[in-house]
């Protein structure tokens, strides 16, 4: 056979598979008038090392039988495999690499070489395995962010192995002496290749035969706390970083409105942006607050109560110091105050001190003019007698 013909059909052959390297032309031109019967020709891409095998037939013409590609040569994660030769380079560039990071630190050397379609399988199958993993991991992650803990874990991964379309998983925290009841819902997206946890479900028990019941939604692991649902519930304002429809981050307070329901009769939330002009550190700035008085502490300050919490504060009057409980109350761009058994009392006296101060001198003067006009009175009627008996 022509031996120009020979070399020109396996660099086209060689081509379509994927080794076009300048090295692998030249060796394979090489090779064609050796005359051995069987020819190895090495290249890398990447870091992937390949052997390119040739054998000679009766009739002097080389055939290219197949190849082997090797990652992490000599290492404790050294992953070889053989090809056919119809496999796309591509294709087994792709199974080495997941190979290498589907089962680390253990060494794979297959001399058996697979088809282009069982390569392709295990590309699909490995992928799978790695979605199932890294969408569990994914999950795991967001219900530890948004204080579910770890309890339902091992639930989690039997309900997405069972490949189920949708399950719920159920959890109870305690706060302040009450019992939160949560219904968290998963949901497989198409094909069924990975979950998504979309929303809670969040039941508050107040008092005998007693319970409000409120949905949250949850925006790719983003929303609401376990803690901030609570306290939303509670009635008290949580501060979010939320999205508009154009994906765009945005700041606002959140707040359950009393007067109105969603169809599913939870309440709708308020929102009150940056622009609605509830300033928290005006607010609270020079009123004597020792916590103000120190970056760290104004930061601890303010991150607690944006997360929905009643913060204890320690106010200091005239050399003295008293402690007070503070919420956030930006619909009203204001706090709520209360005494140090947590019961509500006038804002005035942290945010008006004088008035207040003002107000009481004023009760003082008053109790005085009374208390004067009273020892006056009897005088009066004495002299009022007086005149008469003159």
């Amino acid at each position: 056979m022509d031996k120009s013909i020979n070399y020109y059909e396996l660099k086209s052959e060689l081509s379509g598979t994927g080794f076009r390297e300048p090295d692998v032309v030249d060796a394979l031109r090489q090779a064609i008038f050796l005359n051995k019967n069987e020819e190895r020709l090495t290249t890398h891409i990447g870091e992937v090392g390949f052997n390119l095998h040739f054998i000679r037939d009766d009739y002097d013409r080389l055939s290219f039988i197949g190849y082997s590609g090797s990652l992490g040569a000599g290492s404790d994660n050294w992953k070889l495999q053989s090809f056919h030769s119809g496999v796309p380079v591509e294709d087994a560039i792709t199974l080495l690499k997941i190979r290498a990071e589907k089962m680390p630190q253990e060494e794979m050397l297959c001399l058996i070489p697979i088809s282009k379609w069982e390569t392709q399988e295990e590309i699909q199958l490995l992928n799978t395995n790695v979605m199932n993993t890294q969408n569990l991991e994914f999950l795991k992650k967001s219900l530890l962010n948004l204080g579910f803990g770890e309890k339902v874990n091992e639930q989690l991964e039997k309900n997405i192995n069972k490949k189920v379309p949708e399950f719920n998983l159920t959890v109870q925290h305690e706060f302040n002496q009450k019992k939160v009841d949560y219904t968290l819902h998963f949901k497989a997206g198409e094909n069924q290749e990975m979950y998504f946890f979309n929303k809670f479900d969040a039941t508050l028990s107040k008092g005998k035969e007693k319970e409000m019941n409120q949905t949250f939604y949850i925006n790719k692991g983003n929303g609401v706390t376990a803690k901030e649902a609570f306290n939303l519930m509670e009635g008290r304002a949580v501060h979010k970083q939320l999205f508009n429809k154009d994906g765009e981050k945005y700041q606002a307070w959140l707040q359950l409105d009393n007067d109105n329901l969603t169809q599913n009769g939870s309440k709708e939330i308020k929102k009150f942006n940056e622009n609605y002009g509830f300033d928290m550190e005006d607010l609270l700035s020079g009123k004597g607050i020792k916590e103000m008085a120190t970056a760290e502490g104004r930061d601890n300050l303010f991150r607690s109560l944006k997360k929905g919490n009643v913060q204890q504060i320690t106010v200091e009057r005239e050399g003295g110091e008293k402690k007070y409980f503070i919420a956030a109350s930006p619909q009203y761009k204001t706090v709520d105050l209360f005494d140090h058994q947590q019961k509500k009392i006038k804002r005035e006296e942290l945010l008006n001190p004088e008035q207040k101060q003002d107000n009481s001198q004023k009760q003082n003067n008053n109790q005085k003019q009374e208390k004067q006009q009273k020892e006056e009175l009897p005088e009066k009627k004495q002299s009022r007698k007086t005149r008469i008996h003159v």
